[in-house]
């Protein structure tokens, strides 16, 4: 018998990117129309988030759409990096411009409208928390396991705090007359803008340079202590998108036959999907001899057609 825990991941990344959009528009256009530059850095932090939801959706959706062929061997779910450098481009330019604009404030204030400012914060407040609230994964569901997802639910709690410092950033106001205060807080919620941005695109450049996808050091020790598993050689694992790793690996075997290799291949298997999220695994079994036989350097040089070079690079 199946059991249903409420909305799938998709529908959840949906239904709260539809909600942080809302929020954009009220804070966006209610900053604007008040003259709270934090309204509007806040409602920034909010498209931030209905962004990184949205490319993660679509990404996922369009790959599904798309299966591996001989000529995409991976379908197409790297477009998600490339939306994610879009997106995180676009968030740098977005914070600072509001750097920008927090300084020229600082210099020449602005008048506010708080009142209003104060009732559209409080219903900023109350979308994020609403959106916090549908991404918290139903207790005992796989979702609780999801990294998308609790770090989806990590951003909109953050939201609805940075949410509360606005609001209460205009009650000071209201009673000090400390209109610095309101660029001051657009300057910090920019910053952590850009922080989110930088992260973004830092993965993004990770996972396109093919940076390891987990520790190789961690991951070799832990393989050599399995029954019958006496080397691992050019471990090499990366991931084709956010949520997809691939390894590939030669490991050296007491084995003489290939259906000996049978149950290397199962305990390696199981270790590396548990341990280290490998969804996509190829091993090439080799005996102590034929390891012996072959060098497992990587030899690469793009101005010769067969280089030969030490680790560094360096010729021998």
């Amino acid at each position: 018998m199946s059991h249903s825990h409420g909305p799938t991941t998709t529908g959840r990344l949906g239904l709260s990117s539809l909600i942080f959009g809302l929020n954009f528009l009220v804070q966006g256009l209610g900053g604007i129309w008040t003259g709270s530059l934090g309204l509007v850095s806040d409602s920034l932090e909010n498209l931030n988030d209905a962004v990184v939801n949205l490319l993660a959706l679509g990404s996922i959706r369009v790959a599904n759409r798309r299966e591996p062929c001989d000529r995409w061997t991976y379908g197409w779910h790297r477009i998600e990096i490339f939306n994610t450098l879009l997106g995180g481009l676009l968030l740098v330019v977005l914070a600072v411009a509001v750097l920008v604009e927090a300084w020229n404030r600082v210099r020449h204030p602005h008048p506010i409208l708080l009142g209003w400012a104060i009732g559209f914060s409080a219903l900023g407040l109350v979308l994020n928390l609403a959106a916090t609230r549908v991404l918290v994964p139903s207790e005992g569901s796989r979702q609780e396991r999801d990294l998308n997802l609790r770090s989806a639910y990590l951003h909109a709690l953050g939201d609805s705090l940075a949410n509360l410092a606005v609001m209460l950033g205009m009650v000071v106001i209201r009673f000090t007359g400390w209109r610095w205060v309101d660029p001051l807080l657009a300057a910090a919620i920019a910053a952590l803008i850009l922080r989110g941005a930088y992260l973004l695109l830092r993965d993004a450049f990770g996972i396109l340079m093919h940076r390891a996808a987990f520790d190789h050091e961690e991951a070799r020790a832990e393989l050599l202590r399995l029954p019958g598993v006496l080397g691992v050689e050019d471990l090499r694992s990366w991931r084709v998108c956010s949520h997809l790793t691939v390894c590939t690996a030669h490991v050296i075997v007491e084995a003489e036959q290939l259906v000996d290799t049978e149950a290397h291949q199962q305990r390696i298997e199981h270790l590396l999907a548990e341990r280290f999220e490998v969804r996509h695994l190829t091993l090439h079994f080799e005996t102590p001899a034929m390891a012996e036989r072959h060098h497992h350097r990587f030899l690469h040089q793009h101005d010769q057609d067969s280089p030969e070079h030490n680790e560094c690079g360096g010729h021998h």
